[in-house]
């Protein structure tokens, strides 16, 4: 019964917002953000105590209250644009999102080896999924889904594909990738959660080792497919810009495990870099960062 009530409640709120002027429904999605700053104290603490971690010995304590507060804002307005991605055509998006190098990636795609896409949870990261319409070729994710509550999980993998995202689940997924990668298929790998520890490779992060998933590196190295670093970042209140890096230069000296570690610690790189020209743009509530009380035990 509660997840159908929420279900029914998101979609009802969902409805209600499309309703309102695209400015007022943003401002909502702001004020809403505030609100989740103030009460969602749990979460907070999460964004408050990662920043220290990243930013302890750079930032003042001021500056990291100010980016947590200006996170959740984003979640906020993130949240209020994801209702408004089904109806959104070309032409809408090409006024909110300008694109940056897209034609070196179109000549990379043009190669006939698929491409692996990095992603991380920066400004609205949903808005992405959009990149296969500006492509004109859709684009697979893998996704965990909903188990808790499968008419929210049928919902939105039902809005992802309407736009052209195909969803694919963790189990399997390196197979799964591989098949996509030999069909000249695109795949987009969000490469910034927690990695488990029995499984993934401890790799610098912000000077500090954290476990780090292996698939993306497994899977460029298996597949010899280019991997692109890609990321939407907010501009100002209801612009944003989808950042398509050059193709990163895979390690390859045919040591597998090195290798794997290598590329893992290159992609780590790749992700702080762009955390720290945006700092407020992503997911601090996330813990990237291990326990205190863990790490001390290990």
């Amino acid at each position: 019964m509660t997840s159908l009530l929420i279900y029914l409640t998101l979609r009802l709120f969902g409805f209600f917002i499309n309703l309102l002027p695209e400015g007022f429904a943003l401002w909502i999605g702001r004020q809403l953000g505030n609100v989740m700053h103030l009460l969602d104290v749990k979460h907070r603490k999460i964004a408050i105590q990662n920043l220290h971690l990243a930013f302890g010995h750079e930032k003042s304590e001021e500056e990291m209250h100010s980016i947590a507060r200006k996170n959740f804002q984003n979640l906020g307005m993130m949240a209020i644009e994801f209702f408004q991605i089904p109806k959104m055509d070309m032409e809408t998006y090409d006024r909110k999102v300008a694109v940056e190098g897209l034609d070196k990636a179109l000549k990379v795609l043009d190669e006939n080896r698929g491409a692996l896409l990095l992603l991380g949870h920066f400004g609205n990261w949903e808005l992405m999924a959009l990149m296969s319409k500006v492509i004109n070729r859709p684009i697979l994710a893998i996704a965990k889904p909903i188990k808790k509550n499968p008419r929210l999980d049928r919902w939105i993998i039902g809005t992802r594909n309407k736009i052209g995202l195909e969803i694919i689940p963790p189990v399997n997924a390196t197979k799964k990738v591989l098949q996509a990668l030999s069909r000249n298929q695109i795949v987009a790998i969000l490469f910034d959660q927690r990695g488990k520890r029995s499984k993934g490779v401890w790799a610098d992060f912000f000077g500090r080792k954290v476990p780090t998933t292996s698939g993306l590196a497994v899977m460029a190295i298996k597949s010899r497919a280019p991997v692109l670093p890609v990321f939407m970042v907010r501009e100002g209140f209801w612009k944003h810009r989808l950042i398509i890096r050059d193709p990163l230069e895979i390690i390859h000296t045919g040591v597998f495990r090195q290798d794997v570690e290598a590329n893992t610690q290159l992609f780590n790189r790749v992700l702080e870099s762009i955390i720290r020209q945006y700092p407020e743009q992503w997911l601090w509530i996330h813990r990237r960062w291990e326990r205190q009380k863990r790490s001390r035990r290990r």
